[in-house]
């Protein structure tokens, strides 16, 4: 009788495990139309994400021409303006290169006295009247605006607008190149060390 029972349980068991593996696979077939479903989502959002990337836009655009906001030459290109933009583009642009000629270690014994080795050169190859304004680095401060210096002009003896103390300061030269109505058409930027001894 206890053989019975044994076997009865044993039954039973073999029963629930066969029970359990079938449930488990059941569950792993129910899960594969999900990780379809979940798929088939993540494809749909992927390409409707690219589709609004490449999808040509129709808004207007307005054409912008010289003096935009940008501070340069400016202007969309559109078959009904191509010809001007090839014209505007063949024009030569005097101010797309100017060359700095100068000391970069200016000496004072004051502030207020002329330096004996500050020289500002405006090459003759230049192509714009200038003057140019000096700036210290650490605190933003306006040291020296130079008078206008037309083509081939040099500056030099001058003294700072302002008192410094004695030391060293590293500074940047702003040149700005003037038209003939001395309106500024371009701006380089470069650095210069004011050394003030006493």
């Amino acid at each position: 009788m206890s053989k019975d029972i044994k076997k009865k349980e044993g039954s039973e068991q073999n029963s629930k495990k066969n029970s359990e593996v079938n449930s488990s696979e059941e569950k792993k077939r129910k899960l594969k139309p999900l990780h379809w479903v979940i798929i088939a989502v993540v494809v749909l959002a992927l390409a409707g994400t690219i589709t609004y990337f490449m999808w040509p836009r129709t808004e207007e655009v307005t054409i912008e021409d010289r003096g935009t906001a940008m501070g340069g030459r400016g202007m969309i290109l559109t078959p009904d303006n191509i010809e001007e933009v090839r014209r505007i583009m063949n024009e030569p642009n005097p101010d797309a290169q100017y060359t700095v000629s100068m000391t970069t270690n200016w000496v004072f014994e004051t502030s207020r006295t002329p330096s004996s080795n500050a020289v500002v050169n405006n090459r003759e190859h230049n192509s714009r009247t200038v003057y140019f304004d000096v700036i210290l680095v650490d605190t933003g401060e306006l040291v020296y605006s130079s008078p206008y210096i037309p083509l081939g002009g040099t500056l030099e003896n001058f003294a700072l607008d302002v008192n410094l103390r004695a030391g060293v300061y590293d500074a940047i030269i702003r040149f700005h190149l003037v038209d003939d109505d001395n309106e500024v058409v371009a701006e380089v930027v470069d650095t210069v060390t004011l050394t003030i001894n006493g």
